[in-house]
């Protein structure tokens, strides 16, 4: 069948639909990226980037020789925009406020970029719209959302407004022939062109890697690039059938954009980078997804990657989480294909 970047290739055309559908244009470079505050801890050494409206911190082992085989590490949706990269990365103030019970529930208590680093890579966390820096502020919400906030207070309130907010952002992209999931990969694209860009990085050997709404963006991102060497999706595959049969309302519009469904089915996104090397983990108690559907988007990724040993798919006896023991799955495996 040959591979993506072949003409020939069934799924040579399969991305450029897929492209189309999302609104995705042509990606400029930053026009600059700056490097602000450095700190050392705990053996990782990070530097604050910043480069159009976005904020994102690069990781790397305190005593790396480089350059460095690279991560460019998705936060997920969480139910938690006032936060970012914040939710899996640690910055130069240390953990932020009211991220340690979400890591608690989410992550088994870690924060996933540590152990990145923790097994040689670079990692770069960048905050994506609408969350962490490029969140809307309280004062640009419409009425609508911060009544749906109005009975709560501090981080709650915010949350509550931005959770109502997230439906009338899709329906902005959509009239603006775009979508939101568009929008974000725009600028995850971008991300990966500063990443590659770092001169602690290796840019022939970059890899991916999300959990749940961030496993949603590398989805997209393995089908709009060709500068990846790798890709880790966790806890974010199953197919359109299965969402629409009773768990939309459990997934956010990372992974529903109008017209896509008429170019392919949701696993068909990653199966599109085949033969590029793909880790799934599926979370089998998984209340985002049933069952069936988990199990027909692993024999979808099975039929675009034939015989090919680069898929490999992992069942973990878990709801939906990033634990520890799949943290450690998904660094083992990406330190064989990065």
């Amino acid at each position: 069948m040959g591979t993506q970047f072949e003409p020939g290739c069934p799924r040579f055309a399969r991305r450029a639909a897929i492209g189309k559908a999302l609104g995705v244009a042509e990606i400029p470079p930053p026009r600059q990226v700056t490097r602000g505050r450095r700190w050392i801890r705990d053996g990782v050494r990070g530097v604050e980037l910043t480069w159009n409206d976005t904020s994102a911190w690069l990781l790397t082992p305190q005593d790396a020789i480089h350059p460095l085989p690279a991560i460019l590490l998705m936060h997920g949706h969480d139910g938690v925009k006032f936060y970012g990269k914040e939710k899996v990365a640690d910055g130069p103030d240390g953990v932020a406020p009211g991220i340690a019970a979400l890591r608690e529930h989410g992550y088994d208590g870690t924060a996933p970029a540590a152990g990145l680093v923790a097994a040689g890579f670079a990692v770069l966390v960048h905050d994506v719209f609408p969350w962490g820096s490029r969140r809307v502020p309280w004062e640009q919400l419409p009425e609508r959302a911060r009544r749906a906030g109005a009975h709560l207070e501090g981080l709650q309130q915010y949350e509550a407004a931005a959770r109502e907010h997230e439906h009338g952002l899709a329906k902005v992209a959509a009239l603006r022939g775009t979508s939101l999931a568009g929008r974000i990969l725009t600028e995850d694209l971008t991300a990966l062109h500063v990443l590659s860009a770092c001169a602690e990085v290796d840019p022939d050997r970059i890899a991916t890697a999300g959990f749940s709404g961030g496993g949603a963006r590398v989805a997209h991102l393995l089908a709009s690039s060709d500068r990846l060497r790798a890709g880790v999706i966790t806890a974010s595959m199953s197919t359109y059938a299965d969402i629409a049969d009773g768990h939309a309302d459990d997934t956010s519009w990372l992974m529903i954009t109008a017209g896509l469904p008429a170019v392919c089915d949701w696993p068909e996104i990653a199966g599109s980078a085949a033969p590029t090397p793909l880790l799934v983990q599926f979370a089998e108690q998984d209340s985002h997804f049933g069952p069936t559907g988990m199990r027909d988007a692993e024999a979808s990724l099975r039929r675009d990657y034939g015989n090919s040993t680069m898929l490999l798919t992992q069942w973990f006896s878990e709801p939906h989480r990033f634990t520890a023991a799949m943290q450690d799955a998904a660094a083992n495996w990406l330190s064989l294909h990065v």
